[in-house]
């Protein structure tokens, strides 16, 4: 049976760091993990990626999916460095960013690790991934929250667009 402790969640959860859960457990799929809430970068001040929704595999140490929100694209360092092993090259996760340019959208690797990085306005992180997946809005308003976490998650996991390559550095100098 699938435990929070046998995947990327645990240690995550042992330091505190999974906030405001309107999902913490399993899902519908075998052996995944899923969470929907925010995760605490920093615990003191409090600084949080937002509207996360994540997954992880039993036995697996990093997480498959990760998305949420930041307000500013100097925290997505802090966020690489939180998340450290819970991190993989072939995992994919989703960053926006609220002071980014509406036109922007980038790919940036940390230590191997690539991230997609997108600009948010007034819409939420859940809108955000839907359109970006192409799924369908109208039969996500059925699904339980875990349903809607699985299908959000394989969306995700089979997005392959590719989008301008760049540095941290060279994203900052675009702020």
């Amino acid at each position: 049976m699938t435990t929070i402790e046998s995947t990327a969640f645990g240690r995550l959860e042992a330091e505190g760091r999974l906030l405001k859960p309107a999902h913490k457990g399993t899902t519908h799929h075998a052996g995944r993990f899923g969470f929907r809430g925010e995760i605490a970068i920093t615990l003191d001040p409090l600084l949080t990626l937002a509207a996360v929704f994540a997954a992880a595999q039993d036995g697996e140490p990093a997480l498959s999916f990760l998305a949420g929100s930041l307000a500013s694209f100097k925290q997505l360092p802090s966020l690489v460095e939180t998340l450290g092993a819970s991190l993989e090259p072939k995992g994919k996760y989703f960053v926006y960013v609220g002071d980014l340019d509406r036109a922007s959208r980038y790919q940036i690797s940390f230590g191997g690790v690539p991230f997609y990085v997108l600009p948010i306005d007034d819409t939420s992180v859940y809108n955000e991934l839907i359109e970006l997946f192409y799924l369908d809005k109208t039969k996500m308003k059925k699904y339980d929250t875990a349903e809607k976490l699985d299908t959000i998650v394989d969306g995700g996991l089979k997005y392959d667009t590719s989008y301008e390559a760049i540095s941290y550095e060279d994203g900052l100098k675009r702020l």
